[in-house]
């Protein structure tokens, strides 16, 4: 599986999420409505900046990419965007290869903020750091399929281990030189994490020492390859100024900790990190080769469903296989059937005479999620989470969805963001809370689960399969 990966992302390193597709609602919308406002000195006095934010961002599946509607996105991206915005400041990115152009670019005052830094490592001399710990990730040790799980750095065969260049510099790396002189730490020359991690799935590289948040946004890419343990206390990212910069550390300063106060940080890292460990990987490499197999016998369908709905046809793909795993036969012990599983009465309500044609089944299931999508779901909830929750009500009803929207802002929580929807869902499958609620019982742990599978399955698709473009319709139809 790593070589068909490898195959269409060496051009250019790209990490797709099901947010990006379905045209997301930015972490700098959700910001800019709750965290700036006519009462507030800070922002107040951004206000009055004209000039430019600009930020150096290195290019890293856990830092900064460009999406398959080429939008930048990232973990940082989204950060430093949601913070130009609260402050009515223009954003200017400069991508960089490594953290070191980057630092440098900030010595010479081309850019303004470094994003995505590890925090005692780029600390030089006429530089600031941000002290809100805003997201923290171990190092971890990496190791091929061909190699058995080590349990220390004692028991690498053999005993070198290509580093992360994100880490050059870095105190922690020189501590694990200290107490594992037997071991011979290597810096990535091609400071490319992403070809890093494919280099250990194909057997080349044995072992490798990256940040878990790298392995985390990429897991679906390269699931054979193994964690073996954490190697290291969690480090903390920062974004680093030069000194004279003072005033605007100070209000990326207050940005982050009441990004992380309101909660907001929450959703940003559920879009990036929130579900890759939902699907097995031995049930990745199940489903990559059907997507070979058995995906091009359906496809046209699945268009044919994007064509009418407006629904995307990779996630209707996607949804499809976590119910049926693309079986027209399969039956549930509910007496779901079919290709998208649905009920009797569903069917019934679709048109749906058999739900055992995949066709009719792929249609019908477009058309109910469409259906709850449109008159369900809040128009004020934007995407992805209108989709999230659609999803979660296309497993267990609208009503029981309902129902945990309620117990949700019970929690205090949003219940239109999947995120705090999920806690609400965990809530309502007690007993004691869905027997608050005439509908009963809740089965609510099983969307969060469909939920999760659908993202990565989606996300696994958004790499393998083109989108389709619905040729132009050259007679308007009656």
């Amino acid at each position: 599986m790593a070589r068909l990966f490898r195959l269409i992302l060496l051009p250019a390193l790209v990490v797709f999420v099901m947010g990006l597709a379905l045209g997301s609602a930015r972490l700098a919308d959700w910001a800019s409505q709750s965290m700036a406002g006519p009462f507030d000195p800070i922002a107040a006095r951004a206000r009055s900046q004209s000039a430019p934010l600009r930020v150096g961002l290195q290019v890293h599946p856990a830092v900064y990419f460009i999406d398959p509607a080429n939008r930048s996105a990232g973990l940082e991206y989204d950060l430093v965007e949601a913070f130009a915005r609260t402050q009515r400041m223009e954003l200017k990115v400069s991508a960089f290869t490594s953290m070191e152009e980057a630092q440098a670019a900030l010595a010479r005052g081309e850019i303004d903020l470094l994003g995505g830094a590890l925090t005692t490592s780029r600390l030089v001399p006429g530089t600031l750091a941000t002290s809100a710990r805003y997201f923290t990730t171990p190092l971890i040790l990496v190791h091929s399929p061909r190699k058995l799980k080590p349990n220390g750095f004692g028991e690498l065969l053999p005993r070198r281990v290509v580093v992360s260049a994100r880490l050059q510099g870095h105190p922690e790396l020189d501590t694990l030189k200290r107490n594992y002189p037997g071991t011979e730490f290597v810096l990535d020359p091609a400071s490319d994490d992403e070809a890093l991690l494919a280099s250990i799935e194909e057997d080349q590289v044995p072992y490798a020492l990256v940040e878990r948040a790298t392995f985390e946004a990429t897991r679906h890419f390269h699931s054979d390859v193994g964690v073996a343990f954490t190697a290291s206390a969690p480090l903390a990212r920062a974004w680093v100024f030069r000194a004279e910069a003072k005033g605007l550390k100070e209000l990326a300063d207050h940005f982050l900790h009441r990004l992380f106060a309101q909660g907001l940080i929450e959703r940003v890292l559920d879009r990036y990190f929130g579900f890759p460990g939902q699907v097995k990987p031995a049930d990745l490499d199940i489903f990559t080769e059907r997507v070979a197999t058995l995906l091009p016998k359906f496809r046209h369908w699945f268009h044919e469903a994007q064509e009418r709905t407006g629904i995307e046809w990779r996630l209707l793909a996607a949804l499809a296989y976590q119910e049926s795993h693309w079986n027209a036969d399969a039956v549930s012990p509910t007496g779901v059937q079919g290709f998208m599983q649905l009920t009797e009465d569903t069917a019934r309500r679709l048109g749906v005479t058999d739900r055992r044609d995949p066709k009719a089944s792929i249609l019908g299931g477009a058309q109910y999620l469409a259906m709850i999508k449109r008159d369900q779901i809040p128009a004020r909830i934007p995407e992805p989470e209108r989709t999230f929750l659609a999803l979660a009500a296309y497993n267990i009803g609208p009503g029981h969805l309902e129902n945990a929207r309620i117990v949700t802002k019970r929690l205090g929580r949003n219940p239109d963001v999947w995120v705090d929807v999920r806690r609400g869902l965990t809530q309502l499958a007690r007993p004691d809370v869905a027997g608050q609620f005439p509908l009963g019982p809740c089965r609510c742990l099983m969307p969060i689960e469909l939920v999760e599978s659908v993202r990565a399955y989606y996300d696994v698709l958004l790499r393998l399969e083109a989108p389709h473009e619905p040729r132009l319709r050259l007679v308007s139809p009656r």
